[in-house]
C-alpha cells in the first residue's frame, strides 16, 4: 500500500524539520551573538542537552531565529496535516466504518491547527497576562490534541 510508504517518509520529515530548526536556532543564540539586535536575547557556555540551560522557547523566540523557527512549524503542521489524512486512508482500507476514526482525524488535525497558531504568536511580545495565558493554552491544546489523537 502507497498510502504506508508516504506515512513513513512523512513520520520522518515531521522529526527532521523541527529538529534542524531548533537546533539552529540554538546555534545562532549560543554563538552567532552579533545577530541579536537586543543582547539580552543571547546565550553564553551552555549545552541544553546536557545542563538544560536553555528551553526550545528561549532559543526560538528572539529576533531573528524565529525567522527559522516559524517557517519549520508552518511546514511541520501541513506535514502533521498530511500525516493524518494518509492514517484515514490507511484506517478506511482496514476497516471501512471504522468507529473511531472521525475523531482521530479530528483531534489530529486539531493539533496540527493548534501548532499553527502557536506559531503564529511566536516572537510577539505583549505584556499582558491573557495574552500569556492564550499561547500557553494554545500550546497545551496541541499537545492534548496529539494524545488524544
Amino acid at each position: 500500500m502507497d498510502d504506508i510508504n508516504k506515512l513513513r517518509s512523512i513520520s520522518i520529515w515531521i522529526f527532521i524539520v523541527p529538529f534542524i530548526a531548533i537546533n539552529a536556532c540554538l546555534l545562532l543564540i549560543t554563538q552567532f551573538h552579533g545577530l541579536f539586535p537586543n543582547q539580552a536575547d543571547i546565550i553564553h557556555n551552555t549545552f541544553p542537552y546536557f545542563d538544560g540551560g536553555a528551553s526550545i522557547s528561549r532559543t526560538a523566540r528572539p529576533y531573528p531565529t524565529w525567522l527559522i523557527f516559524k517557517p519549520a512549524m508552518f511546514i511541520t503542521s501541513y506535514l502533521l496535516v498530511r500525516y493524518w489524512l494518509y492514517n484515514k486512508n490507511i484506517i478506511e482500507f482496514f476497516e471501512q466504518d471504522h468507529k473511531y476514526k472521525n475523531r482521530i482525524i479530528y483531534f489530529g488535525i486539531a493539533s496540527a491547527v493548534a501548532l499553527t497558531i502557536h506559531s503564529i504568536f511566536l516572537g510577539i511580545k505583549f505584556d499582558n497576562d491573557f495574552y500569556k495565558l492564550f499561547r500557553r493554552v494554545v500550546m497545551l491544546m496541541f499537545i492534548i490534541f496529539e494524545i488524544t489523537a
